[in-house]
């Protein structure tokens, strides 16, 4: 499997490889991106026709197959933030008005349909402490996606269907999502992820 950034969008993607050397759409944003041979670089892009589809699945998003217990992870629709996780041990907690509820035992509170977006907080544990270093966001299944947060903490993995594209009212959930959950020397000089949620920049998935 070759690992590839996207130029247009820096998504991770995987290849196959057996597409070493050839060019296949990005399918987070159908950029043309050239699949680098073993040890090479990506230098250049091809155009493809549009209509050529075909095999744009054998390019893929680099999902992990377990949330990281440094990270935290939030999950949110167009208006509000649904659900969060972090490893301390009650596993996803919704938000509700009453307060943080646990999802494994409120099933009937989780919504079974809804355009949700799972959000990677990225932490590295330095000298200093934790530290926030980067934000990745996934799409998630429309249908009973959620239904995976009362089904253990790492399940809801197995629903992302693609990159996620935050708008405006995301970043800013995410935002003061950060500053309620995580002391500001873990985040204040995160000016990486900071300055994304603060831009304009609605296609890529993160930074």
């Amino acid at each position: 499997m070759i690992r590839v950034i996207c130029p247009e969008c820096k998504s991770t993607l995987n290849a196959k490889d057996e597409l070493a050397g050839q060019t296949r759409k990005c399918p987070n944003c159908a950029n043309p991106v050239l699949i680098p041979k073993e040890g090479g670089k990506i230098e250049s892009l091809v155009q493809q026709p549009a209509g050529d589809s075909a095999e744009a699945s054998l390019l893929t998003l680099d999902v992990p197959q377990r949330l990281s217990r440094l990270n935290r992870y939030l999950i949110c629709d167009n208006r509000k933030l649904v659900a969060t996780w972090e490893s301390n041990g009650p596993g996803w907690m919704l938000k509700t008005s009453g307060g943080l509820i646990p999802a494994r035992r409120n099933p009937d509170q989780l919504p079974n349909r809804g355009d949700f977006k799972l959000i990677e907080l990225q932490l590295v544990d330095t000298d200093d402490g934790l530290r926030l270093v980067g934000i990745t966001s996934y799409q998630l299944a429309t249908e009973w996606a959620l239904i995976a947060l009362e089904r253990g903490d790492h399940n809801i993995l197995s629903k992302v269907t693609g990159p996620g594209h935050l708008n405006k009212e995301q970043k800013n959930l995410v935002r003061q999502a950060i500053r309620d959950q995580l002391m500001h020397q873990v985040w204040g000089d995160a000016t990486n992820v900071l300055e994304y949620l603060a831009s304009t920049d609605y296609h890529s998935p993160g930074t």
